[in-house]
């Protein structure tokens, strides 16, 4: 009994955490919009945040900030993708090692002497190496081998479920021609919800979004995160550094709903756009979870699965603060307890629309 509440507790952990990560979305501004610093424009913990609402048209929008190259000209309508495929890094080749970035732009090792001090009593070799050129990943690196250990077939569950409709990410990129770059334009951040049926990603699936990531809960366009400073160069799509990602997705598991709220701060997101800019690949979204606001939705899960008091959650806990690698703004100091645990995951992206408002996440639910 033991170890079947420790697979399903783990599962559980990782699907909310690598399932809410999926659902970032990206949307940008017109000229003549209102100007309106989002948490994409200061990043890091505690980053302050304002955003104005669009119009809610699949044509227009009032934006939330931005440059247009050439102001007072009408922008094009709005092209919207929608995250088809998520990548996780697993194999047995180091495949975590290049997804992500080098937050702190450090190349750190176990034996290096620059960094935060470890948390919980891990070992050097716990959080460290970095991936490839200095990727910040302790995610792909101590806890997504221990969900596959469990369950081979967890990635692919997880696709599955995209597949079907159940979550997406809603990237909408305002004012964006057809050719040329852009070296200014907004980025908001929505979370897309169970869209209700089989998607054909064709560029007709209209996805409800989060309400409660909303500034107006009755307009789905009114993204509380944005990202102002984002850029196209050719095909690359850069949303810019030291964003705040926050994402919400309920839960539900022996008859119990509760919801887990998951902040990635420090984030940053670029993907390739396709030739017509219609479809994009090779999307990487990294960013630093704080590690005791993470635990928090450790307990919310162990709340579902009746775990409070199980020494099976309390290892767990332990677990995850020493996966700890980083400072949640996304830096290093020596003289600090590390507080943050990288993340890097990647994506495909297809044409989509961004329908209704959906329904809000159940209220959350926590162990003591």
């Amino acid at each position: 009994m033991l170890r079947s509440d420790q697979v399903y507790l783990t599962l559980a952990l990782v699907t909310v955490m690598v399932g809410a990560t999926g659902l970032a979305g990206v949307a940008g501004g017109c000229s003549g919009g209102t100007v309106a610093e989002g948490t994409g424009g200061a990043g890091g913990k505690g980053s302050s945040s304002s955003s104005s609402s669009s119009s809610s048209s699949s044509s227009s929008s009032t934006g939330t900030g931005g440059t247009v190259p050439d102001a007072g000209v009408p922008c094009a309508p709005p092209t919207v993708l929608a995250v088809n495929k998520l990548l996780f890094g697993d194999g047995n080749s180091g495949q975590w090692k290049t997804l992500g970035f080098n937050l702190d732009g450090l190349t750190s090792t176990a034996l290096s002497t620059n960094l935060c001090q470890l948390n919980s009593g891990a070992m050097a070799s716990d959080p460290y190496p970095d991936g490839n050129d200095g990727i910040d990943n302790s995610f792909g690196k101590n806890l997504l081998p221990l969900i596959l250990d469990i369950d081979p077939t967890w990635v692919t569950d997880v696709n599955n479920s995209i597949q079907a409709g159940n979550f997406t990410a809603l990237l909408e990129l305002e004012c964006l021609p057809p050719t040329g770059d852009v070296p200014v334009l907004t980025t908001k951040v929505f979370a897309g919800t169970t869209l209700g049926t089989t998607p054909k990603w064709d560029g007709t699936d209209q996805w409800p979004v989060e309400p409660d990531l909303l500034t107006n809960p009755k307009d789905p366009q009114s993204s509380s995160l944005v990202f102002p400073q984002s850029s196209v160069t050719g095909t690359t799509f850069n949303a810019g550094k030291n964003g705040t990602i926050v994402l919400t997705i309920p839960l539900m598991a022996q008859g119990v709903s509760t919801s887990i709220k998951l902040t990635l701060y420090a984030a940053q997101l670029t993907m390739t756009l396709s030739a017509d800019r219609t479809s994009a690949t090779g999307g990487v979204i990294g960013g630093v979870l704080n590690t005791e606001e993470f635990v928090t939705q450790v307990n919310n899960v162990g709340v579902v699965l009746n775990l409070c008091g199980n020494s099976l959650l309390t290892s767990l806990v332990t677990q995850v603060r020493q996966a700890s690698d980083i400072m949640s703004d996304g830096t290093q100091d020596p003289t600090k307890t590390c507080d943050g645990i990288s993340v890097g995951l990647g994506f495909d992206l297809l044409p989509a629309q961004i329908g209704i408002v959906g329904p809000a996440a159940p209220a959350e639910q926590s162990c003591p």
